[in-house]
C-alpha cells in the first residue's frame, strides 16, 4: 500500500464523522473489552461480545443477506434449503426454485452461463466447503429475495445506504483479457504457454468456439503497441500476427477487454427509474457520471470487493483488497424518492469478451447499513492488508454480539476488532481479539 493509498484509507476511516444533513456528531465507536471463549477454544462461529461505547443504534443487527454458499442467512435467519445445495447444483431463480435466495441469477440466454455450487475446487479458506463457480464471460447471481427480489424490487422505501462485500477469483484479470483472430499462423500454441508480442508478455489461454485466440496480458497494454506485431509462443515457437483493426460486427480483427461488470445496482426492477449503477473493470457509471478509476484484480487469487453507496449523501466508495480505489459524488436527484431503495441487480461477471474465463466467488454480504464489525490483521487501520467481516447477531449502543468468521485469517496471528459508525468509518486503532495472549514486553536487565 502506498503512502497516498494509506492516507486515503485513513481519511475515509476517520475517527468521527458528521451526520449528513445535520450538525450532530456521531460518537466514535470505542471498544473497551470483549467477552469470548479462551483463545484455545475459539472456533469458527464462536460467540463474542464486544463492550464499549458509541456503537450507535442498528435496528437489525444482522445484515440483510450473508451468503457463504455453505449457508445463507436472510435477515439473520438461516435458509435451510440453500444449505442443502451441493456440488454441481445450479443456482436457479425463484421462478424455477421457490426456495432460492436469488430471484434473478443468470440463465443461458445470450451465451451466458448458469452459476453453480462447487465443492471440488480449492476454497478461499479452511472454513469454507463450497462457493459459486462458472465458466465464461457472463454469469451472475442477482435480485436477492431478502431485499426486493421475490416480486419485483419490493425493497423498503427510501433506505439510502447500501453496502455490498464479496470475494471474487477470476482465472485471468478481466482488465487484461483479449481475443484476436489468427493471421498468417504457423504451428500450434500450447495452453498456458507464455507469448511474446513486441517485448510484451502474455499467456495463451486457448482457442474459443469462434476460432479466436484468447490471451491474457501480464500488464495493462495499448493496442497501439500490438497491432501488426508478431505473436510468438516461447515453448511451441508457433506464431501469428496481431490484427491491425478492431473487430466489429463479425469482421476480422482484435477485441479488447471491453466493459465487464462486477456488480450492477438498481432501484427500479426494470432498470428505468431511479438509481442505475455499474462497476466494471475500467470504470463506474451512475447517471451522467463516469468515474474512470479502476484496480486490476489479481489473477487466480481471491480479491475482496466492496461497494458503499449513500443516495442521501450522493456518495459512492469502492474498495479492493482492503484499499480504497475511489470515492466520488453523484446527484441525489437520481434517487427515486418514495418508491424503492437500491439493491443488487447482478453480482459476478457480466461481459462479452472472456469466452474461456473461469470465475469463482464467495462470502456475499449485503446490508442497508454501513455499520459493521471487521476482524483485521493489524492494530493500525492504515496498516491493515486483510480483514474479514463478522456476523452480528445483537447490536446496542454499548454492546455488539457477533459470530466469529475467521475467513482466511489465522488465530495464531495478532488480530484486531474494529466497529464502524453509521457512516461506515472505523477508529484508527483496533482492539486485540486476544488481549492477554501477546508475549510480554521486553524487559531491560541491568547488572551492576
Amino acid at each position: 500500500m502506498t503512502p497516498t493509498e494509506k492516507n486515503t484509507l485513513l481519511s475515509f476511516c476517520a475517527a468521527a464523522t458528521f451526520a449528513v444533513g445535520s450538525s450532530l456528531v456521531w460518537a466514535t465507536p470505542a471498544i473497551t473489552g470483549i467477552q469470548s471463549p479462551a483463545i484455545t477454544e475459539l472456533t469458527q462461529g464462536s460467540t463474542i461480545t464486544i463492550t464499549g461505547s458509541g456503537f450507535g443504534s442498528k435496528p437489525q443487527a444482522a445484515p440483510i443477506l450473508y451468503d457463504t454458499v455453505d449457508a445463507a442467512y436472510e435477515n439473520g435467519v438461516l435458509n435451510p434449503r440453500h444449505s442443502q445445495l451441493s456440488n454441481g447444483d445450479l443456482i436457479l431463480g425463484t421462478n424455477e426454485n421457490p426456495d432460492s435466495i436469488w430471484a434473478g441469477p443468470s440463465n443461458t440466454a445470450f451465451g451466458s452461463s448458469r452459476v453453480q455450487v462447487t465443492s471440488d475446487r480449492p476454497t478461499r479458506h479452511a472454513n469454507s466447503s463450497e462457493h459459486y463457480y462458472f465458466k465464461g464471460f457472463n454469469g451472475f447471481v442477482g435480485k436477492p429475495v431478502a431485499y426486493g427480489g421475490k416480486s419485483g424490487f419490493d425493497t423498503p422505501v427510501d433506505e439510502p445506504q447500501l453496502y455490498v462485500s464479496w470475494w471474487y477469483k477470476p482465472k485471468y484479470s478481466p482488465s487484461r483479457y483479449w481475443r484476436i483472430d489468427p493471421f498468417n499462423q504457423t504451428g500450434d500454441f500450447i495452453p498456458d504457454e507464455q507469448l511474446s508480442i513486441n517485448g510484451i508478455s502474455a499467456e495463451f489461454i486457448g482457442i474459443d468456439d469462434q476460432g479466436m485466440i484468447n490471451l491474457a496480458f501480464k500488464e495493462d497494454v495499448s493496442s497501439n503497441n500490438l497491432k501488426g506485431q508478431l505473436v510468438k509462443g516461447l515453448q511451441s515457437n508457433a506464431t501469428t500476427v496481431f490484427p491491425e483493426v478492431f473487430k466489429g460486427g463479425g469482421d476480422f480483427g482484435y477485441l479488447t477487454p471491453g466493459s465487464q461488470k462486477y456488480i450492477r445496482v438498481w432501484e427500479d426492477p426494470n432498470g428505468k427509474e431511479g438509481i442505475r449503477f455499474s462497476w466494471t473493470q475500467m470504470h463506474q457509471t451512475i447517471g451522467e457520471v463516469v468515474n474512470w478509476e479502476s484496480r486490476t484484480l489479481n489473477d487466480d487469487e481471491w480479491n475482496h470487493m466492496e461497494l458503499l453507496m449513500d443516495t442521501e449523501a450522493g456518495l459512492i466508495q469502492i474498495f479492493v483488497n482492503s484499499e480504497q480505489v475511489t470515492r466520488f459524488n453523484f446527484s441525489q436527484t437520481l434517487d427515486a424518492q418514495g418508491k424503492w431503495s437500491p439493491t443488487v441487480a447482478l453480482l459476478g461477471l457480466n461481459g462479452k469478451i472472456g469466452q474461456l474465463q473461469v470465475n469463482e466467488f464467495d462470502d456475499i454480504y449485503i446490508d442497508n447499513s454501513f455499520q459493521r464489525v471487521i476482524l483485521a490483521n493489524s492494530k493500525k487501520l492504515s496498516d491493515v492488508t486483510q480483514y474479514e467481516l463478522q456476523l452480528p447477531v445483537k447490536w446496542q449502543s454499548n454492546t455488539v454480539e457477533f459470530k466469529l468468521q475467521m475467513g482466511a485469517l489465522d488465530l495464531k496471528d495478532d488480530l484486531y476488532l474494529f466497529v464502524s459508525d453509521t457512516e461506515g468509518s472505523f477508529p484508527t486503532d483496533g482492539y486485540p481479539l486476544c488481549f492477554d495472549c501477546a508475549p510480554p514486553s521486553e524487559i531491560e536487565l541491568r547488572v551492576d
